[in-house]
């Protein structure tokens, strides 16, 4: 009797774990994503009912910090929920969508369209050019534009310090909170008070800073799950590693504003004049979780594998074109076509009426986003128009 009652629930286990199988195989083979609760289930190794950063893979590891609305470490189904109900179905960039956001275009709001005479034309690599794109289901006239997102107006870095006793010209910033900090080396001697955690030692007995300072160091540390032989790194990949990448962004000529906002995906969010990306935020429970700190040069860019040079902050550094009112300088275009412009006017005003995406509108510029404070690890928050997509490629 105990051998047969064995054998049913082998055979009930064998029959759900095809039918979950075959159910996967289903979404995938029509482009569906499984749903928050199906996140959960796969992938909730302690079965707390809530995902660390430990848990997470792929695309949800690397847009961690944007799901994680109260900033706890964990992602909860509330939370999951939100992202699956602002963007159902949203195919990977650099894919044709499946969803129609052609109700979504809102013809009354004015828009002006991407002007190309702000580019830095020595950084695009074969001139820019013109395509019919399928964007979410419309064909869009949009501009290719192909950089290897290397700044030319500024140095890049340096980053991390080499010694405890260096100061902050020998590196970069972190941010937290809002604030930036310089990443001097006291900065990095003094990270377990910093993060009220003991177990941060980026330094040796000699007061030398552990720097990856290999290409292969790099690779292994700026990832989600960093090899434990770089965790209390000070992460620091040079931008010479990935010099050759191409990175190709398909942004509309002509932006259309959508009455819905859109999420970020994994790509680029925008593109600055001399042809580096803009990308979401920087993905801070993974990097602190191995106590690992990835800084930002002083101009708001750091370097990673899978995209090279990019910037996380708007520090004034890179090309911007003044109005001819007191409004501020436009220093790039959001991957849908939307000017991006500094924080603050001529007469240091920040703007008040900001939506949730770091945008508003005037009748001069139309819609067009703001970025946001350097320390807030935010240039925009999220979409307002349909958006194109960026892809990089060695």
């Amino acid at each position: 009797m105990r051998y047969t009652l064995l054998l049913i629930f082998t055979l009930l286990t064998l029959i759900s774990c095809k039918e979950n199988k075959e159910k996967k195989e289903r979404q995938k083979s029509n482009g569906e994503k499984p749903s928050s609760a199906q996140l959960i289930s796969e992938m909730d190794d302690n079965e707390d009912e809530k995902l660390s950063i430990n848990e997470v893979k792929g695309p949800i590891a690397e847009d961690f910090s944007n799901i994680d609305k109260d900033d706890d470490g964990f992602l909860t189904l509330e939370e999951l929920n939100q992202v699956e109900k602002n963007q159902p179905n949203r195919p990977p960039r650099g894919t044709n969508a499946n969803k129609d956001l052609s109700s979504e275009i809102d013809t009354s709001i004015k828009v002006v369209d991407v002007n190309t005479d702000f580019f830095i034309s020595e950084n695009i690599i074969g001139g820019i050019q013109k395509q019919m794109v399928e964007l979410n289901g419309i064909e869009t006239l949009c501009y290719v534009i192909k950089t290897n997102s290397q700044a030319t107006e500024h140095q890049m870095g340096p980053w991390c310090p080499r010694h405890i006793e260096d100061g902050m010209e020998k590196a970069g910033i972190w941010f937290k909170d809002d604030k930036v900090y310089d990443v001097s080396g006291h900065f990095i001697a003094n990270l377990d008070e910093f993060y009220s955690d003991d177990k941060w030692k980026l330094y040796r007995e000699d007061g030398t800073v552990k720097v990856t300072d290999t290409k292969e160091g790099c690779i292994a540390a700026a990832k989600p799950e960093v090899d434990e032989e770089y965790q209390n790194y000070c992460v620091e990949c040079l931008p010479e590693y990935f010099k050759d990448q191409v990175t190709t962004f398909v942004i509309p000529v002509t932006p259309k504003y959508l009455k819905t906002t859109q999420s970020f995906g994994r790509g680029g969010i925008g593109i600055a004049f001399n042809g580096v990306k803009y990308d979401p935020p920087a993905p801070t429970h993974a990097i602190l979780a191995a106590h690992t700190i990835a800084p930002l040069d002083d101009h708001g860019g750091h370097v990673n594998p899978h995209g090279g040079y990019h910037y996380h902050a708007v520090t004034g550094s890179t090309k911007e074109i003044a109005q001819s009112d007191s409004h501020s300088s436009i220093i790039g275009y959001a991957i849908d076509g939307f000017g991006i412009y500094g924080l603050t006017d001529k007469n240091g005003n920040k703007p008040t009426d900001l939506d949730e995406c770091g945008g508003h509108f005037d009748d001069v510029r139309g819609y067009h986003y703001h970025a946001g404070e350097p320390g807030g690890n935010q240039v925009i928050k999220c979409l307002h128009g349909l958006s194109g997509y960026t892809e990089v490629k060695e």
